[in-house]
């Protein structure tokens, strides 16, 4: 009898155990209610175990709908950003993940570009840029010696879908597993074209004159001070031709400024048909305009010098007619400084106006060899 009464005991309490657990919960992952039931009797003591499963599960549920909710916000956000947000699988270097935004910047949709390798979306150029900021930052990983935080922005070429290139910012970052070992990167990319294009033609405007599209001033002469230290160092000649259109002021009297701005025109054309890539043509002010040559000699300048001449006194100006030139022409000396050439070309030139104009006046001699650097 007192092994039944036993026995009869245990499965009772099996049973208001089962009861409690089974009944007392029902999770609705899907977002629906959380429901707390149990027996019409709860065993003395555990009302307050009850309680205490009631608050955590309300939590949970509080939890879930946050994280549904933080879910739904950053997928608004990702679908109706201007920019592209895309992941890279960190060993397959291919796309997991691209937002819609992308058919605006590439013109292609998500899954074209999933599907796309990387020499696909960028050229050899850019891939070389990528590549080689890739395997720094690898190695600054296996090194332990970078922030895990930090981020880089690079600004590369990238292909749309019709094959056109795009200038592209991207901002990279690493997105980490549990142990803080990068797995894959995270990408952010805005196209930037038109701030390129914008950023080149204030570049442009602040190195060119805007009439003739000649280098200006000052521009000439930071590159002159540039080849000053490089024929210094290596022993690379140069020489500075400056010419002054002769009679220029009459032009500007008898046709008017508008002409003249013409006849300014027509000379840069005519020198830069003449001059090397390598050369430098600046208008250095009014009529006065300065070419440097890059490894050439004072012989070479002096007969280039020249040759300028003769096609001026070949080329006649509309409306004007034949126009002509004073030139001066040095070559750099070893360690003199800006100055002291740009003072003594223009004393050159000087003394070819005062010597009746149309002709070319260079150094006495040939400059001597350069010192070796």
């Amino acid at each position: 009898n007192k092994r039944n009464m036993a026995g009869e005991k245990r499965s009772e309490h099996r049973g208001l155990t089962a009861g409690l657990w089974q009944r007392s919960v029902n999770f609705d992952g899907s977002g629906g209610s959380i429901e707390m039931n149990g027996p019409e009797s709860i065993p003395e003591g555990r009302d307050q175990e009850l309680d205490v499963l009631r608050r955590r599960l309300a939590e949970l549920e509080h939890e879930v709908a946050g994280l549904r909710e933080s879910e739904q916000k950053y997928r608004q956000i990702a679908d109706h950003s201007g920019d592209c947000l895309w992941i890279m699988d960190l060993a397959t270097l291919h796309f997991t993940y691209v937002s819609p935004s992308v058919m605006n910047i590439y013109g292609s949709t998500p899954e074209e570009t999933m599907a796309q390798c990387l020499h696909e979306v960028m050229p050899p150029h850019s891939l070389e840029i990528v590549t080689k900021l890739l395997e720094e930052e690898l190695a600054s990983e296996a090194a332990n010696i970078a922030d895990p935080k930090r981020i880089h922005t690079v600004e590369i070429q990238e292909y749309r879908k019709d094959g056109s290139l795009v200038w592209i910012e991207n901002i990279l970052s690493f997105l980490r597993d549990e142990q803080q070992r990068p797995v894959a990167i995270l990408g952010v990319s805005r196209d930037v074209s038109k701030r390129r294009l914008l950023t080149e033609e204030l570049r442009t405007l602040a190195m060119t004159d805007p009439l003739t599209g000649a280098f200006n001033r000052r521009h000439f002469t930071e590159e002159l001070q540039r080849e000053t230290n490089r024929s210094d160092r290596y022993a690379v000649p140069f020489s500075l031709i400056m010419l002054d259109i002769d009679h220029f002021k009459n032009v500007n009297d008898r046709f008017g400024h508008e002409t003249g701005d013409r006849v300014l025109k027509g000379l840069v054309e005519l020198i830069r048909r003449r001059i090397r890539t390598s050369d430098l043509l600046a208008r250095w002010g009014g009529e006065e305009f300065m070419i440097l040559l890059i490894n050439m000699t004072l012989p070479q300048a002096v007969a280039e010098a020249g040759n300028f001449l003769e096609r001026l006194r070949a080329c006649p100006f509309p409306e004007i007619g034949l126009m002509t030139a004073s030139f001066g022409v040095t070559q750099h000396r070893y360690q003199e400084s800006v100055d002291e050439l740009l003072i003594r070309v223009d004393d050159l030139m000087y003394r070819a106006k005062r010597g009746g104009r149309a002709c070319v006046v260079h150094d006495a001699a040939p400059a001597t060899a350069l010192a070796e650097s």
